[in-house]
């Protein structure tokens, strides 16, 4: 089972649980099962990135997972410029 790793701002929809191991195939399937167990979770989500062993992914839906999968739920950054934006006023 990989294991989820939740940040603080999301253990107010699980009731304080910020670590739980879920038996999913792909990131898909393991964002639904978290909503299914927490639902005050299913909002919340979508605006997550995932750190899978040490990579993050923006957009991972079909991202393969293992039993011995670390996943970290990271808030999303956005915003600013791009660089290449500031790279063409030099």
């Amino acid at each position: 089972m990989a294991t989820v790793h939740l940040p603080s701002g999301l253990t107010q929809h699980t009731g304080g649980v910020d670590e739980i191991s879920i038996d999913a195939p792909r990131v898909r399937e393991l964002m639904l099962a978290l909503a299914e167990r927490f639902p005050g979770l299913a909002g919340q989500l979508d605006r997550m990135a995932v750190a899978i062993d040490g990579d993050i992914y923006h957009d991972a839906p079909y991202h393969k997972l293992t039993p011995t999968s670390e996943v970290y739920l990271v808030p999303r950054v956005g915003g600013g410029e791009s660089f290449d934006h500031r790279l063409s006023h030099i």
